[in-house]
């Protein structure tokens, strides 16, 4: 049971640290699991795809701690993905004590979509986004031009676009939560559609800013993900406002 009573702000600072502290704590056990099998998961994102006639690709370091600095990043990013259900959950139990009951009641509704959505978002990066881009700009080159590709620059690559798609995925979660509890109405949010449009382009070039089609790869599903998010919300905006008006 949530307690409405106000929190002194010693409180909610104290608060703060311990969720921090949880979160941090699950990353960390997470990111350890990843260090363990941090080769197999580069000789994963390395190997071929048969289904989409990707072959193999050979990774080069051209500096001594390079090797080591992938496989910490591979570490961080894998405990970081891997914890999100557990950092969501820690993000709730400070914030939930500050919402309205309709607010907990629409944010409770939608954590089991924003968790598979998260979940849904870092697959469509792992396969078919990484294996599909891998394959156009190695391809792209000609027999003047041969690829040697560095561990680093493959794995924050990798690692990068997996967490930003998780991260971008959530977007229709934003939109039904804000319009469900009457922030703002979808037919606002539709009028700045070009302005949200030009928000996912820009966090799309920011994930994958040396990257072209993975950029138009990430921000196309993400735009059809909002409109269709917007379109449910209309509608469940109408029935809304039919229940008030009869009320």
């Amino acid at each position: 049971m949530l307690n409405d009573k106000p929190k002194p702000v010693l409180e909610h600072i104290e608060e703060l640290r311990k969720r921090l502290i949880y979160s941090l704590l699950f990353v960390l056990i997470f990111s350890v699991v990843c260090w363990i099998f941090s080769d197999r998961i580069i000789s994963w994102l390395t190997g071929p795809v048969p289904l989409l006639d990707v072959p193999k690709i050979q990774l080069h370091f051209t500096d001594v701690t390079e090797a080591f600095g992938a496989k910490f990043m591979i570490s961080v990013i894998g405990g970081i993905i891997i914890a999100f259900p557990f950092l969501i959950y820690h993000v709730c139990m400070y914030v939930l004590p500050g919402m309205r009951k309709n607010e907990r009641k629409a944010f409770f509704a939608y954590l089991p979509s924003m968790i598979l959505l998260f979940i849904a978002g870092a697959a469509f990066a792992i396969w078919p986004i990484i294996p599909i881009a891998r394959k156009f700009f190695i391809d792209y080159g000609d027999q003047n031009m041969i690829p040697i590709i560095t561990v680093s620059s493959y794995i924050d690559f990798a690692t990068l676009l997996t967490l930003g798609m998780g991260i971008v995925f959530l977007l229709p979660v934003v939109v039904m939560f804000i319009t469900s509890i009457g922030l703002v109405s979808p037919y606002t949010l539709a009028k700045g559609r070009k302005g949200v449009w030009l928000g996912i382009l820009i966090a799309a070039a920011a994930i994958a800013p040396n990257d072209g089609l993975s950029m138009l790869a990430i921000a196309l599903p993400v735009v059809l993900l909002f409109e269709g998010s917007l379109f449910f919300a209309k509608i469940k905006w109408g029935r809304r406002q039919k229940t008030v008006g009869t009320a």
